[in-house]
């Protein structure tokens, strides 16, 4: 039997509110309750992040709060193994809109069957994944519907 997302990660029903914050000079935020507008399009594009990338995170894995120190170690690990895999990636931190909580996470230039797959490795709940034009959350560690963002009201 399937278990429901919001099962592993009460804050499951959050995640289309997030807002990204990209490690680009300048910044870049995509607000993910709305559709990116072409300047966000166009300086994805510049950045090379123009076509299928994931944006994932190594923090509290299934969900449960780490200490500061573990998710740290986690984030670390993380960004040397793309290093050594030759991923082009960038910091993001995803925020809630208020800005009260954020996770530091990474977009990443890789396959989407490989990042579901690291997703899993890190015992992600979920990845946003971004196909060129929109976002998608799609399922790590649980099995659910692709999620296209933003989600109808």
């Amino acid at each position: 039997m399937r278990s429901s997302p919001d099962q592993h990660d009460p804050d499951w029903p959050l995640y289309p509110e997030t807002i990204l914050r990209f490690a680009f000079e300048p910044p870049l935020v995509i607000d993910l309750r709305a559709v990116p507008g072409e300047d966000a399009l166009s300086r994805l594009r510049a950045e090379g992040f123009g076509d299928g990338f994931a944006v994932l995170t190594a923090f509290d894995p299934r969900g449960e709060d780490l200490s500061a120190e573990e998710n740290a170690k986690r984030k670390r690990d993380l960004d040397r193994r793309l290093s050594m895999l030759g991923h082009p990636y960038v910091d993001v931190d995803a925020c809630s809109p208020d800005g009260a909580h954020c996770e530091c996470s990474v977009a990443v230039i890789m396959d989407q069957r490989d990042a579901i797959d690291l997703a899993r490795e890190l015992e992600q709940v979920a990845i946003f994944w971004f196909d060129g034009k929109q976002f998608w959350i799609l399922g790590g560690i649980v099995e659910a519907d692709p999620l296209m963002l933003p989600r109808n009201s």
